[in-house]
């Protein structure tokens, strides 16, 4: 109950950044600002490790397993400068298949948050291509408890809660195709540690519906790998994204 509160806190804070945001676009148009907020679904596929336990999760079975999504963006830009923040929430319960005769399968319940902060500076720029390049960080944090059902008790488990921080380097290209059509790509790389690993690659592809609203389709892939042997927790998840993004 408390992450499921402190998810809801969160969305609800980027809802309210966006509300004022929005009500402030004519000072950020004064000052040279311009804002930018997304909401999006993401359709992912999800792989988990503990320890020597592994679990996997498709999409359609995550939709009937879902307690509680949210994922969300905000952007802010002026001239070359440009500062993004990235939230996603995602609670789970669901079970799997496990290889052998001994266990019939295994009952597993994922909670995870992301919040990704980058700066990013503009380091080529055409008319049609912009290419950025920045660094920042990526706040995580999972509780995950994977136990094996159906062979002999007491059942084996892993159990893991815990958040940290890694920095990030980044890289994103902008395309604008024509007056409609534009493409962005983002990867990052993180964690610089043996033990400790993390990476993210967005691609999408938006369609203008007006000057302010645009539709988003397109392809993330995202990854977290902390620790070594029965101590190692690593998650990735992938899959189609669709969203909209309004401009302040």
């Amino acid at each position: 109950m408390e992450r499921l509160r402190i998810c809801r806190i969160a969305a609800n804070s980027l809802v309210a950044a966006m509300t004022l945001l929005g009500g402030s676009a004519a000072v950020a148009q004064d000052t040279g600002w311009s804002f930018y907020g997304s909401f999006y679904i993401y359709g992912a596929d999800t792989k988990t490790t503990i320890g020597s336990l592994e679990s996997e999760l498709s999409f359609s079975d995550a939709v009937e397993n879902l307690d509680l999504a949210f994922m969300g963006t905000l952007e802010a830009r002026n001239g070359r400068w440009s500062l993004i923040a990235d939230y996603m929430c995602t609670d789970l319960s669901f079970d799997g298949d496990t290889p052998g005769p001994v266990f019939s399968g295994d009952e597993t319940s994922l909670k995870t948050q992301f919040f990704s902060g980058y700066a990013a500076y503009t380091a080529y720029q055409n008319q049609d291509l912009t290419v950025d390049v920045g660094g920042g960080f990526r706040w995580f944090e999972t509780s995950n408890t994977t136990t094996l059902v159906g062979g002999p008790t007491p059942a084996p488990s892993a159990k893991t809660s815990d958040d940290w921080i890694d920095p990030l380097i980044a890289a994103r290209i902008r395309y604008q195709i024509n007056d409609r059509w534009s493409a962005v790509a983002l990867a990052d790389y993180g964690g610089f540690r043996s033990d400790r690993e993390m990476a993210q690659f967005l691609a999408t592809v938006g369609y203008a519906i007006t000057t302010k609203w645009n539709l988003r389709a397109g392809y993330r892939y995202i990854m977290v790998d902390k620790g070594e042997g029965q101590d190692r927790f690593k998650l990735s998840q992938s899959g189609p994204v669709l969203g909209v993004t309004y401009s302040f």
